[in-house]
């Protein structure tokens, strides 16, 4: 027995949501290591596509934001954290404001969706999605993400694991639609002191 749906049955479900999916626009927040804090290298998502993430498998490219500064910070130094990573090799950081405006966009917090997906807030916020990786497992966060990219979703609204009372809005680079955008406030700030 499967641990949790499989990435077809999550598509199709995510096929579904489409016409249940809503817009989002507002501001969000990323942080990043100086070196990666440019306007491009904010929205290419090839980071998560390299490595993989919580919510994508190593192949999709998406941009992570949160709601708020100190969830993109805690969401950055959970990594450290995890390792037992000394918190000031984090440092420094570049936090940028960046609007979005998205169109379809399906949120994960919503119960209704989640049991539409057979998916439970446990299950998405308490795996140790590191180690599952590490062991070779497609985990049901990116299983999810993997079904969202598949159903040209545009976004998705994710809890935060990091921040327990915070959320993220992940994009999927690749199926912004006509009239979307992804874009740095202040970028003209952007490396200067």
């Amino acid at each position: 027995m499967s641990r949790h749906p499989t990435i077809e049955q999550l598509t199709t479900g995510f096929t579904k949501l489409v016409v249940d999916a809503r817009a989002f626009s507002g501001t969000t927040y990323r942080s990043s290591t100086p070196k990666y804090a440019t306007e491009v290298d904010l929205f290419t998502g090839e980071g998560s596509k390299l490595h993989g993430a919580r919510w994508n498998p190593k192949g999709i490219a998406v941009v992570y934001a949160a709601d708020s500064p100190e969830t993109a910070m805690a969401e950055s130094l959970a990594q450290y954290r995890y390792y037992s990573i000394p918190i000031f090799d984090a440092m420094p950081r570049t936090f940028v404001a960046v609007a979005l405006k998205l169109k379809c966009v399906v949120d994960l917090r919503d119960n209704n969706i989640r049991k539409r997906m057979h998916v439970s807030m446990d299950r998405m916020v308490n795996v140790d999605w590191r180690k599952e990786v590490k062991a070779g497992l497609l985990l049901i966060t990116q299983a999810i993400g993997q079904a969202a990219f598949q159903a040209g979703i545009e976004g998705m609204i994710v809890p935060s694991a990091a921040k327990s009372d915070g959320f993220n809005v992940l994009v999927f680079t690749a199926n912004l639609k006509k009239g979307s955008k992804i874009e740095v406030l202040n970028a003209g700030s952007l490396g200067s002191v």
